[in-house]
């Protein structure tokens, strides 16, 4: 994926509208599916955007949502945030 691609499940997808329509098609076959957003490390992160927030528009839980990390590792939010938050000063 990177700024003007967005691939779910091997298909090419455009727009909000097309992303948010397959993500609710997907809700709809099974409300526990796990999202996994992925991109190159050298990608701007405009399409991380859009998906997360089609992802919320039709409903997907944000517990379902993962994120690879470059060393591909796959982690949710919550693990994401812990491994980038600083210190305490």
């Amino acid at each position: 994926m990177n700024d003007e691609t967005i691939l779910l499940n091997g298909r090419t997808l455009v727009g909000m509208d097309e992303l948010a329509n397959a993500l609710g098609s997907a809700l709809e076959n099974d409300p526990n599916f796990i999202l996994v957003i992925g991109s190159e490390p050298t990608e701007n992160y405009k399409g991380i955007g859009t998906i997360i927030y089609a992802s919320q528009r039709v409903g997907v839980p944000v517990e379902n949502l993962r994120w690879t990390m470059d060393n591909g590792d796959v982690v949710t939010f919550d693990e994401l945030k812990a491994r980038n938050s600083r210190p305490s000063m």
